[in-house]
């Protein structure tokens, strides 16, 4: 996987990203990853920031909280049995309902079986007090999110963590679209700490 590999030129901008991001005013410890449209990477995002930050030595974990359409399970070739879902449902630490994903340093924990009421689950507090029991063991949570509409009607996407990362597709996002979103996340109270142009040509910086 392109992400994976050592000095590639994506791995330099993820380097670069996670460095501009653990740079930031105040600690950041929770992220949440939203796009304004399906398919603008906001998995693939957030595998190669987690791998950036486990390679500069940070103890990172990746969550999928997208149960519409899960995917970080699947980039791995893991199972999808146990994940979040199960934490939130069962009780469980996160720590212990993820798989170690190719790096020292760095968790991923699939969504789990997504069944009736799983959606409203991921909505609640109980999420956040999940990913707080996470930020015991982990320098940072990358939150792999639903869609920007869906995390707009979310109280607890848009200001129950420290930030917001919005990514845009170079080719599929239409300009109009990600200056709506970026203002709506703004309007909402979101601390959005910036946006990520996915797709575009790695060889520039």
């Amino acid at each position: 996987m392109r992400l994976l590999e050592p000095a590639g030129a994506l791995e330099i901008h993820f380097r670069d990203l996670a460095r501009n991001l653990t740079a930031l005013a105040g600690e950041v410890k929770s992220v949440v990853v939203t796009s304004p449209e399906p398919g603008a990477g906001r998995t693939s995002v957030c595998v190669g920031l987690g791998v950036a930050l486990a390679r500069d030595g940070r103890r990172a974990a990746i969550v999928d909280c997208n149960l519409g359409r899960p995917r970080l399970h699947r980039i791995f070739g893991e199972p999808n049995f146990v994940g979040l879902t199960s934490a939130l449902e069962g009780g469980l630490p996160l720590e212990r309902c993820g798989f170690r994903a190719g790096e020292e340093g760095l968790l991923a924990v699939p969504t789990g079986p997504v069944m009736p009421g799983s959606s409203a689950l991921i909505e609640s507090r109980e999420l956040v007090q999940a990913v707080e029991g996470l930020k015991e063991s982990r320098e940072v949570v990358l939150l792999d999110a639903p869609v920007a509409e869906q995390v707009l009607r979310s109280e607890v996407f848009c200001t129950g963590f420290d930030g917001v990362l919005l990514v845009v597709h170079a080719a599929r996002t239409p300009k109009t679209l990600a200056r709506r979103v970026t203002d709506e996340l703004l309007q909402a109270g979101a601390n959005l700490f910036g946006a990520v142009l996915n797709g575009g040509d790695p060889g520039v910086r």
